[in-house]
């Protein structure tokens, strides 16, 4: 028979879940934090996507490692004037609305370790009443009209599932606290139907959360299965089971007599220990040798150590020094690159589409254009493991680049191979003898914070890892230049 699997995309969402925060509600000066926020309360707001993606990453790993921030903090760390300011981008970046400021913070509380959490059926009955019954989720989703209707393009529908992203553990925690709880925390959900018989809807209401749980960066919560139905008998079945794993833990608990836990202690800000580093990074210079008409090198070492001057005094005042192991002059291929130039002017720029918003270039051609620089710098010969790797060519080929970093420091994927790539320093910079940037160094430096996973982000004025003129880097950045550092390369570098 036929199995349909629907996906909603809604405008009620959560922001994040983050475990053992013990942060409390605030009132935002100037604002009316309990107020859901309308699309006029977001008019204006300029959003930067990769910085939002930047808090998140760090509230995630925080989360991994079960260390409570600050969320106040947190958001002037990473360069906003303050909490609201984040959440209202947040909200506008993803286009939601009816959500207040409180309700970010109070999705960003942690659980109630003190309490032994009850699992019985009567406080599972209360939370899936209070997700079924809440305001938003009736608004804002067609489930209980569809289970109404009963049909979908003519079809009997016989089942159907709703999975919502939740954190159980921290709602459960509150309903045994309070028995008269009339509210859970934001949730967004998925939810699935079929007809005919020998199929369930499970799959589809999972995969419909996952996908927008995912795509709003969520984390700290699963996607479960809150509710089944029949439209063809009208039964309806809570879904909503004991967590095995939290029973054990819960009795553990009991066992110790309840013994309150020490208070972890907040993080305020990130440690200010990483603001400043001590940390001297080897590199290795490439001068690429080309004498074509109108592509020829002409750079001496002189001006590549003025360069690292300039880069060097940037990185300097956060404690980080670029030291020269050598500059050589190297032969990459360029039998065709007279060829691969007219190539690049004709098909390749006319492609190009340039986001200034998110600072980056994009193209239909990108893969040819990377296998013309690859091929002229000649990466897999011209290479020193032990070291960042950095050619200088006459110019960039697309002549809107002043240098481009290639490297798995900014692939977001986390999967074995990357890590190993990451591990194994695989990834080089190149830099334009020529362009039409103001600073050659101050490109340097730029090109060299992304081979340490700083991406386009903050302010455009200021900031170095913005394009621009910026030189500024904030404490933030500092820190996850660090972690890099040391996750990865550290034990590379220096052998």
């Amino acid at each position: 028979m036929y199995a349909w699997r629907i996906k909603i995309y809604r405008y009620i969402k959560i922001i994040l879940v983050i475990l053992l925060l013990f942060c409390k509600f605030n009132f935002v000066n100037g604002a009316e934090s309990d107020r859901p926020l309308s699309e006029e309360d977001l008019q204006g707001l300029v959003v930067s996507k990769s910085q939002i993606e930047e808090i998140l990453d760090f509230f995630s790993e925080s989360f991994q490692n079960k260390i409570p921030i600050d969320p106040d903090a947190a958001a002037l760390q990473f360069g906003y004037k303050n909490f609201e300011e984040f959440a209202k981008q947040y909200l506008k970046l993803f286009n939601l609305t009816d959500i207040s400021i409180d309700e970010v913070r109070e999705y960003l509380e942690g659980t109630d370790e003190s309490v032994i959490i009850d699992q019985s059926q009567e406080n599972l009955d209360k939370l899936y009443s209070l997700i079924l019954n809440d305001k938003y989720f009736k608004k804002k989703n067609s489930y209980l009209k569809k289970f109404k209707k009963g049909k979908h393009n003519g079809n009997q529908l016989t089942g159907m599932a709703l999975a919502a992203y939740i954190n159980y553990e921290k709602e459960m925690a509150k309903i045994t606290k309070d028995s008269n709880l009339n509210k859970v925390s934001r949730f967004t959900w998925g939810f699935g139907f079929v007809w005919g018989s020998g199929y369930q809807p499970y799959k589809y209401a999972l995969e419909s959360c996952e996908e927008d749980a995912n795509k709003h960066k969520l984390f700290g919560g699963e996607c479960m299965i809150i509710d089944w139905r029949n439209p063809v008998t009208g039964e309806v079945k809570n879904m909503l089971k004991p967590s095995i794993k939290l029973a054990k833990r819960m009795e553990k608990l009991k066992k110790q007599k309840i013994i309150p836990k020490k208070e972890k202690k907040i993080i305020s800000k990130i440690d200010e220990t990483l603001m400043k580093a001590d940390i001297t990074i080897p590199v290795q210079i490439y001068i690429i040798q080309v004498n074509k008409k109108k592509f020829k090198s002409s750079i001496t070492e002189e001006d590549v150590r003025k360069d690292f001057k300039v880069a060097n005094k940037i990185w300097n005042k956060k404690g980080f020094n670029f030291k020269i192991l050598g500059i050589k002059k190297a032969f990459g291929n360029h039998n065709k690159i007279e060829k691969d130039l007219k190539w690049v002017e004709k098909t390749y720029i006319k492609s190009l589409r340039i986001d200034t918003k998110e600072q980056k270039i994009k193209s239909n051609n990108q893969q040819k254009y990377n296998k013309i620089l690859f091929r002229l710098i000649d990466y897999k010969k011209n290479r020193n493991k032990n070291a960042i790797n950095i050619f200088y060519i006459p110019y960039l080929p697309s002549k809107l680049a002043c240098g481009v970093a290639y490297s798995y420091s900014l692939n977001p994927s986390n999967d074995t191979k990357i890590q190993q790539l990451r591990k194994q320093n695989h990834g080089f910079i190149i830099i334009g003898e020529v362009s039409d940037c103001r600073s050659r160094g101050r490109t340097l430096a730029h090109e060299l914070g992304h081979m340490f996973s700083l991406k386009h982000k903050h302010d455009q004025e200021t900031d170095l890892m913005m394009w621009g003129t910026g030189t500024e880097i904030q404490n933030w950045q500092i820190n996850k230049f660090i972690k890099y550092h040391n996750r990865y390369l550290k034990n590379t570098l220096y052998n």
